[in-house]
């Protein structure tokens, strides 16, 4: 069918077209080639967006031509049918583009048939027959478009589809369609509907069905990539697109206020202090705080009062659940392992980026110290993580004492440890020894994920005992050092730092750490000092335990 540049030009043309066609759709011809030069001309000349819209009698045509292809999908689901809601579906999406309030009138006259074609075409058979699947993929894209750039519609369109969501589920079933296309369409609407706007964002946290749509969201991510890391999503270098969509989403919670009470509303299994889903939520928390300016923003600051109280009950649920005789919670300890990780991880990102001296004039001074002295109540929980990590992963074992001379060769090969005057403080948290049946791993994994935690934890403490050069004589600073360096050795770390600073070949880095960390338990502290210089070794210990004088390399006067 051939029209003239007037005719296409004409909204009256169009519409008794579209009527045309629901009363006689035998008698008009095939509805892709009726609507092609409609289609291409909206691209050509946006100004017909609102020639068309405008006309009172257009979009109740179009919506009724909507209504008979929902229905005749419904009836009998054949290619023709689907292959006209694409093109129907194609032309729509041209026409709202760009235009609030073609937006607002296709939601209205609309959505409630592209919502019945979509429920129709997400079923279970539906999404796997790929007939479906390029209908299935431009109707979401169409219903994306519907709240791009327009955040006034969205704010009522959004509430309403995730009010809608408790019952039809229709998000949750595209989110497992085959289709990437179909998914990636699903995320952009979500990643619209939400973007600079707390409350949505909020909404979909918190509400029932935007915490189980939220909650499709990081399945997804957690069956479809393995191989992302932190400091990429931080430069936004992205594998797929559907993993840079997930990211931006969850940045959208972080940055709108909204990933705590996200986070606090996904429902846990009983026996499980941490999820699959949270463990995702957190990897992408880490993701964005690796920047220094996106850890030193306002909205990450708050979060650190919520990542405490996450540190000491995962490291709570780890320490305590590795008492029991019958290891029967494999799963449930690899989750709280990992999610300890990453939530030392996030701490670290911003106290390192506090101590930054170009953030620290950005940062407002009472934000940062707050956040600061917050970050010390997790000392305690970290001082515990590092004892059982050493239930998991023994400290080397230290080199023999050097031979001495005076000694005849057979006894001076007797001893190979040495005797303090003052052994490590006696602490539930740090200083009990392996239990019989205590977990350990040999694997190159488990090996690795035990020295990571180390690692870690021995950075966070480093980092809360840090004054930087240029704050070092700042009132609030040396409080919160000084707090901090008490704390951690009243809770048995001393100890645990110091013989963490020999060289592992198994945690190559671990040295430097623990050095740095020491360094600033140590300063400026008396009482820490007089700890450490009471543990000098005074006598060695015989192979029949009996105490001998050490070395004259280890005397000291």
């Amino acid at each position: 069918m051939s029209l003239s540049d007037d005719s296409i030009q004409d909204a009256g043309t169009l519409v008794r077209l579209l009527d045309r066609y629901v009363a006689e759709p035998e008698l008009q011809g095939d509805l892709v080639e009726l609507l092609r030069p409609y289609r291409l001309a909206l691209r050509s000349t946006p100004s017909l967006r609102s020639i068309y819209g405008d006309d009172d009698r257009f979009w109740p045509a179009l919506g009724g031509l909507w209504r008979e292809e929902a229905a005749r999908l419904g009836r009998d689901e054949n290619d023709s049918t689907v292959k006209a809601i694409s093109a129907l579906a194609g032309f729509t999406m041209s026409l709202c583009t760009q235009s609030p309030s073609n937006q607002e009138q296709a939601v209205s006259h609309i959505e409630p048939q592209l919502r019945r074609i979509l429920l129709e075409a997400s079923s279970f058979v539906n999404l796997q027959d790929p007939k479906y699947t390029d209908m299935t993929r431009i109707c979401c894209q169409a219903l994306a478009n519907f709240v791009t750039a327009n955040p006034r519609l969205a704010e009522s369109f959004f509430a309403e589809r995730l009010r809608l969501e408790e019952s039809d589920k229709l998000l949750q079933r595209l989110l497992v369609s085959p289709d990437h296309g179909t998914i990636q369409a699903i995320l952009i609407f979500i990643l619209n509907s939400i973007h600079s706007d707390p409350e949505r964002a909020l909404l979909l946290g918190t509400s029932r069905g935007g915490a189980a749509v939220l909650d499709r969201v990081m399945t997804i991510v957690g069956t479809m990539f393995e191989d992302e890391r932190a400091d990429a999503m931080a430069q936004q270098h992205f594998t797929s697109d559907i993993f840079g969509l997930n990211f931006f989403i969850v940045q959208q919670l972080i940055t709108q206020g909204a990933f705590e009470q996200a986070y606090a509303s996904h429902a846990l299994m009983p026996g499980y202090a941490i999820s699959p889903t949270l463990v995702t939520m957190l990897k992408f928390l880490d993701g964005h705080l690796s920047l220094p300016e996106h850890a030193s923003a306002p909205t990450s600051l708050a979060l650190v009062p919520f990542l405490v109280r996450q540190l000491e009950h995962l490291a709570g649920s780890l320490v305590e659940d590795s008492s029991m005789q019958a290891r029967s919670r494999d799963a449930a300890d690899a989750g709280t392992f990992q999610g300890v990780v990453l939530v030392l991880h996030c701490l670290c990102s911003i106290g390192l980026a506090l101590e930054r001296e170009e953030t620290a004039v950005a940062v407002e001074a009472e934000a940062g110290v707050q956040a600061s002295r917050k970050m010390v109540d997790g000392v305690e929980a970290v001082v515990r993580l590092l004892g059982f990590s050493q239930t998991l992963m023994p400290p080397p074992t230290a080199r023999p004492a050097p031979p001495d001379p005076t000694q005849a060769p057979a006894a001076a090969t007797q001893s190979s440890s040495v005797a303090s005057s003052s052994a490590y403080p006696a602490s539930d948290s740090a200083a009990d020894p392996p239990k019989e049946g205590a977990p350990s791993s040999t694997s190159p994994d488990g090996v690795a994920a035990i020295a990571q935690l180390q690692r870690t934890s021995v950075q966070y403490l480093g980092i809360v005992s840090f004054s930087p050069p240029g704050r070092y004589k700042d009132k609030a600073t040396l409080e919160r050092v000084k707090v901090a360096q008490d704390r951690v050795r009243l809770a048995g770390g001393l100890g645990l730092v110091l013989g963490m600073c020999q060289i592992d070949q198994r945690n190559p880095t671990m040295r430097e750490h623990a050095l740095f960390a020491i360094r600033n338990l140590l300063r400026g502290n008396q009482d820490s000092q007089d700890f450490v210089d009471a543990m000098k070794p005074e006598f060695r210990v015989g192979q029949n335990g009996e105490l001998l004088d050490l070395p004259p390399a280890l005397r000291t006067t």
